[in-house]
């Protein structure tokens, strides 16, 4: 049976610990064993959290005390030292190591825990040992260990070594992570995974480790069937949210971590009161399963119940995102604050979400919360710029997006946050910064020949009458640096495919938009929109995006975004 408690460091006295051979000596350097004494000494339960974590130790117990054992102990102490176990390490033995030589060194002789290797006991040799000895690989690096902390130790008084000692014993603890009776193949196979990379103790496995824990406490029975049920509700909720789409219009910019339950677990504590918060601060790495076994054990008597009160609370969690993401509305709608360069974080939105109780008021705090990003008051959004306020730009265009799909419900389109945030993205200028030479325009124009508008330009450039070429050109082109940085000159497009159409002609790149969506290239509706004319009341030629196209876009513009905030027609 998988069991996880936190045991402080006096809980560990009389224990004995075994290393297998399959596990390399100890090999902690100075910076490894300074930086835990100097963090154990600065440990302030006052402002960092009520006690140090240690991170897991991971043991199987080696075996238990026999009766005639027992029987043939000293005295009652030893007593309970045997009925402690020995264990095997399978993860941990270096940290437990530095523990071990610090407190050797901080009262000699006086009780401590044991550790025994299958190898060869170096440890005892180095107990008697007070200088650097190189007879072999491992004894050089354990008396090289003592060396640092006595001299790390050697400038503190008494007084500030029996500080140290006592937040060793008392403030100091290990997860203490039994995996159960596996046999050996499998000892090893986690070793290996634990120490390859391949797996590791994430706050998800420590946290689920503790809930499978407290089920079923009435009967063995009970106790499998509550454990195969909790499994699995914690199997399907991961699945879940390994989901690209679930998973990006929750967490935003993030990439999928190993467990993705995780989001839901950091959800839960950073959606807390800033007192609480701050007792698990965001430099500890294991905060959220700390938080979750204090919450858990607070009550003694009756962890089993808490943790099934707090259990149902990740389920109540779970389910109020899988409702946002079954409502198109709902799942545009915070996946566009996720989205937003500097948007609302989960923890915020959720506690929004608790604040205004109806689905409807809720709606419209987020809604109204979208004005903060894009400059809303007085029309301001109108008036954004390319080179002045890029950020508010791309949070407006993707707010096109959002809020033209918000625009039919029926049809329950989702933007693909998941698309947004698995590619780097650009603000495109549609029509091009620089435009290209005469000699290429006068090309482009000839595919047009048959277009009224655009023969005065054709004759102009034949000419060479640069006024009336500039004249011609700007009604085609946004050569004024207000209608080229301006939002009516703007789309959103992948980092690829903008670098892929450049500094080409509007047409241009019309075809080569074309020619990425046959090969599945994801381009945002009012992307595509933009370069298919769709916005352009009667447009007069294909070619370019003139200014007619530029006017007709940044009304629909307006038009979209006022009736989302519910201030248009």
């Amino acid at each position: 049976m998988v069991e996880i408690e936190l045991k402080s460091v006096r809980d560990l006295l009389g224990m004995k610990f075994f290393i297998p051979s399959y596990q390399r000596g100890y090999r902690w350097t100075e910076s490894q064993i300074t930086a835990l004494l100097n963090d154990i000494s600065t440990f302030d339960k006052s402002k960092d959290g009520s006690f140090y974590c240690l991170q897991p130790l991971v043991v199987k117990l080696k075996e238990e005390p026999t009766m005639d054992i027992i029987k043939s102990a000293n005295s009652i102490d030893e007593v309970r030292n045997l009925l402690k176990g020995s264990w095997t390490v399978i993860d941990g033995q270096q940290r437990l190591t530095t523990i071990y030589l610090i407190l050797k060194v901080l009262n000699g002789n006086d009780d401590t825990f044991e550790i025994e290797y299958e190898r060869r006991s170096y440890i005892k040799q180095v107990d008697k040992m007070n200088a650097i000895c190189n007879d072999n690989i491992e004894i050089y690096h354990l008396t090289n260990a003592k060396k640092i902390i006595n001299d790390w130790l050697n400038p503190k008084t008494t007084e500030q070594k029996k500080e140290l000692q006592d937040k060793i014993l008392q403030q100091t603890k290990f997860i203490f992570h039994n995996v159960g009776n596996i046999n050996d193949d499998e000892e090893h196979d986690l070793f290996n995974n634990l120490n390859s990379g391949k797996i590791s103790l994430t706050n998800a496995e420590l946290i689920k480790a503790l809930f499978l824990n407290k089920v079923g406490y009435d009967s063995i029975a009970h106790r499998e069937v509550e454990q195969r049920i909790l499994a699995d509700e914690f199997d399907q909720i991961e699945r879940t949210l390994r989901q690209d789409d679930f998973w990006y219009f929750l967490a935003g910019n993030v990439p999928k971590p190993s467990s993705c339950i995780n989001l839901l677990f950091d959800l839960m504590l950073n959606a807390e009161s800033d007192a609480i918060k701050k007792k698990y601060p965001p430099s500890e790495p294991l905060r959220t399963f700390l938080y979750f076994n204090d919450k858990i054990n607070e009550d003694k008597t009756d962890s089993y119940t808490k943790s099934k009160d707090m259990w149902e609370e990740v389920r109540r969690v779970f389910y109020i995102m899988e409702g946002w993401y079954n409502d198109s509305i709902m799942y545009n709608l915070i996946g566009y604050h996720r989205a937003a360069i500097v948007g609302k974080g989960l923890a915020e939105i959720y506690n929004l979400f608790n604040v205004e109780k109806s689905k409807l008021k809720f709606k419209n705090r987020l809604v109204d919360d979208c004005k903060n990003y894009i400059d809303y008051k007085g029309e301001g959004f109108l008036q954004l710029r390319y080179d002045n306020n890029y950020d508010k730009v791309f949070n407006l265009l993707l707010l096109f997006n959002i809020s033209t799909l918000n625009e039919r419900p029926k049809e329950a389109v989702k933007f693909s946050f998941a698309n947004l945030h698995t590619y780097n993205w650009n603000v495109e200028h549609i029509s091009p910064q620089n435009p290209k030479d005469d000699v290429a325009l006068k090309k482009t124009i000839e595919k047009f020949r048959d277009n009224e508008d655009l023969k005065n330009l054709s004759i102009a450039l034949e000419n060479g009458d640069k006024n009336t070429i500039e004249k011609e050109r700007a009604k085609f082109f946004a050569v004024d640096d207000n209608e080229l940085m301006g939002i009516q000159n703007l789309t959103l497009l992948t980092e690829h495919d903008n670098k892929g159409i450049g500094n080409k002609f509007f047409f241009e790149k019309r075809q080569k938009l074309k020619e990425y969506y046959k090969k599945g290239s994801f381009i945002p509706a009012c992307s595509m929109n933009v370069f298919m004319k769709f916005y352009s009341e009667n447009p007069q030629q294909q070619a370019f995006w003139d200014e007619a196209d530029r006017n007709s876009y940044k009304d629909i513009i307006k038009q979209t975004i006022k009736k989302f905030f519910g201030d248009g027609k």
